[in-house]
Order: structure tokens, then C-alpha cells, then sequence
């Protein structure tokens, strides 16, 4: 039997259901493309508390956070909430996942729902050499995401928490519509915006993770799992599973900027920084197509046919209008502006290699500095 977020009466009620990660999801509710333009013009909404929840909190949280990730954490100060990754002890990318550092003895760790269990599976590997306790709150707590260039005025009204104060990938602990919260400004669309941890709803009592979802509907646009891999995949953003796995590592994967500088011991740091040594044979980046829409395993050939990289991600830009890819592409393939070649449906379609976003960052995304004239 699929499981069902606390949100999922009203789901099922307004949307298109499918199967993701084991739980009953809302693909969308009007269509993919309205969806995604709500957000990126104005503000919408996506239930995420399938993702995976898990605390850890002891006297050795820090120092074991350390010896997990890639990234340096006790650098990060109270109220950081980092992107980072899980790798195995090869290097290879387990997961990637945002750490919310609550306090120095307090973190928790947001998974993605897929890997939930086995992320928890290595993560209990490891805590047996440190005073910590991990637990898993997931389905004792509620997750949602505001996302857009309206987030700030969609969320405002539910809670007395100044939102502006809030920095890019800071949090605060704040009260949202009745309930104790985790407020963040994070998320998986490249715009500004919030995610929302109600610790005061759980599968068996979710009145008020409604009630705080039903307010919201009334500021910002419901959105589905369609829109909000399409404009992930606009954003450049990966998605496990697709685009990275624990057979890719963070430089080919182009998350080495997650690789804190001159930091060791860590699982899989040998292996990682014999990666940084070396010239990768591939490597992640966009692709923009002049037609047809690319997709999942497609191949990427130079101008004389020969096979050059594939696709990971593919989907059509509401925004510029075109077909767009994440994909892996030979290192001598790999500059900025390389043309491409891809075979769709017995067709040849031109390309060329870009560096994400695809849209005008001007214009679009939490680092616009203009107004898009689209409705």
C-alpha cells in the first residue's frame, strides 16, 4: 500500500495521483506548464513531506556531522542550512541533501524520499563511534515548500516571523499557523522561497498541516511533482536517481563546489581528493536543443556522429521555449557553447552545450533583478 503524506485528502481531491517513492503523490492539479509558470512568475506551492526527516542531536552531533559530509560544518554557524552530499566510502554520491544546523548539538538532515532508508542505514554505520542520537521524524511532521518570487508575500500572513530577515539558505525556529516550525529559504526551483517543517503534524493529525496548506492555496498556486522536475531541470538542478548515483562522484557530477577546501577524513575523502586530481572523462551540463524535446537515456553525438555523452534529465523550458537536458559529456566535449547533435524520433536536432540555468538569471530565479513582462 502507497503511503500518503498528511496532505493527501486534498491531493486526492484536486489532483492527478501517481506512485513516487513508495507514496501517493499529486503529479499536478491544472497542468505541468501552468504549474511551473505560476512559480516562476508569481508563488506555488508543492507538498514535500515524503521527504526524509532525520534528526541528529548529542554532545558529538558536530563532529560526527563532520566525519559524515564533504562539506565543513563546524564552520557553519547556527541557523545555516547547507547543501551538501552523503558519499560512499569509493566517493560515489549516496545522496545529496540539504543539513539544517539547528544548534551545535542539533542537526537535521532533510533526505530525499527515495533514499530515506538507506540513507538512515549509513548514517547509523557511522554514529556508532559518537555520542549521538539520530531519529527519524518523518512521519511525525509535515513538510511544504513556497516557492517563487512572490513566496515572501504567499507565507507572511501565517506567521509573526519577519520572512525578509531571513537570509538565502538560513533558517529560523518561528511558528506557522499554529504550529512549532523549521522555516527555511531553500528549495528545489532556483527561486527564492521557503520550506516549511511543522513539527505539530503528523500522518494521524494532519488538521493543521491542512489548515496551513489550505491558507496558502489562497496566496499561491498548488503544484505538482511535473512542474516541479521541470523547473528543477530548468534551474540545472539534479535529481538522484537521474543525474547522479553512487556511481558518479561530485566532480564529474559538477557539485565539487560542495567540497570544502583542504578538509579530510571524512567517508570516502581519499578516494574524493584523487578525483580532484585528475581530469574527469565526463561531465555534467546543459544541453538546449534548436527542436524536439530530449529525454531520459537519449544519446549526445559530436558534429560527425559519434557518441559523446547522454542524457539524464530532459524536459520542454516553459521559459526560453525549447527542449532542455542535464547530461553527461566527454571532458573534450564539455566548453560552453559546443555544438551537439541528437537523433530523436529518426530525426537529427542541433544543440549545444550551455551552463545552467537555462533562463536569463535577470529576469528569472532568486537572483533576478527585473520583472518578466510574462503573465
Amino acid at each position: 500500500m502507497l503511503k500518503r503524506t498528511p496532505l493527501h485528502d486534498y491531493h486526492a481531491q484536486h489532483g492527478k495521483m501517481v506512485e513516487f517513492a513508495g507514496y501517493d503523490m499529486p503529479v499536478w492539479y491544472t497542468s505541468i506548464q501552468d504549474e511551473h509558470l505560476a512559480v516562476r512568475n508569481h508563488a506555488g506551492i508543492f507538498d514535500v513531506s515524503h521527504m526524509g526527516r532525520i534528526l541528529v542531536r548529542g554532545p558529538e552531533a558536530g563532529k560526527y556531522t563532520e566525519a559524515l559530509v564533504p562539506t565543513r560544518s563546524s564552520s557553519q554557524p547556527i541557523g545555516k542550512s547547507y547543501y551538501t552530499l552523503l558519499l560512499n566510502s569509493n566517493g560515489g554520491i549516496i545522496d545529496d541533501l540539504i543539513i539544517i544546523k539547528r544548534a551545535e548539538d542539533d542537526y537535521l538532515f532533510v533526505v530525499n524520499a527515495a533514499n530515506k532508508a538507506k540513507d538512515a542505514e549509513h548514517m547509523a554505520r557511522l554514529s556508532a563511534q559518537y555520542d549521538i542520537n539520530l531519529e527519524d521524524i518523518t512521519d511525525r511532521s509535515a513538510m511544504i515548500a513556497i516557492q517563487g518570487p512572490e513566496a515572501v508575500q504567499a507565507l507572511q500572513g501565517l506567521t509573526r516571523q519577519n520572512l525578509s530577515e531571513i537570509k538565502r539558505y538560513n533558517h529560523v525556529m518561528s511558528n506557522v499557523g499554529g504550529s512549532t516550525a523549521t522555516i527555511t529559504r531553500t528549495g528545489y526551483t532556483g527561486e527564492d522561497g521557503f520550506e516549511i517543517i511543522l513539527y505539530d503534524s503528523g500522518v494521524d493529525n494532519n488538521s493543521l498541516a491542512i489548515s496551513v496548506w489550505n491558507e496558502l492555496a489562497t496566496r499561491a498556486k498548488p503544484s505538482g511533482l511535473g512542474s516541479r522536475d521541470s523547473l528543477r531541470i530548468e534551474a540545472g538542478l539534479p535529481l538522484y536517481g537521474s543525474d547522479i548515483d553512487d556511481t558518479t562522484n561530485p566532480i564529474e557530477a559538477d557539485l565539487s563546489w560542495v567540497i570544502s577546501k583542504e578538509k579530510t577524513e571524512y567517508v570516502g575523502s581519499d578516494h574524493v581528493a584523487s578525483y580532484l586530481q585528475t581530469q574527469p572523462q565526463k561531465l555534467r551540463r546543459g544541453i538546449i536543443l534548436d527542436d524536439r524535446i530530449p529525454r531520459h537515456g537519449f544519446d549526445v553525438s559530436n558534429a560527425t556522429g559519434e557518441k559523446i555523452g547522454y542524457v539524464t534529465s530532459g524536459t520542454f523550458s516553459p521559459i526560453i521555449k525549447k527542449g532542455i537536458a542535464l547530461a553527461y559529456v566527454n571532458s573534450p566535449y564539455s566548453q560552453m557553447g559546443q555544438a551537439i547533435k541528437m537523433v530523436i524520433r529518426d530525426a537529427t536536432i542541433e544543440g549545444r552545450v550551455v551552463k545552467p540555468p537555462f533562463y536569463d538569471e535577470k529576469a528569472y530565479g532568486w537572483k533576478r533583478i527585473m520583472t518578466p513582462t510574462t503573465p
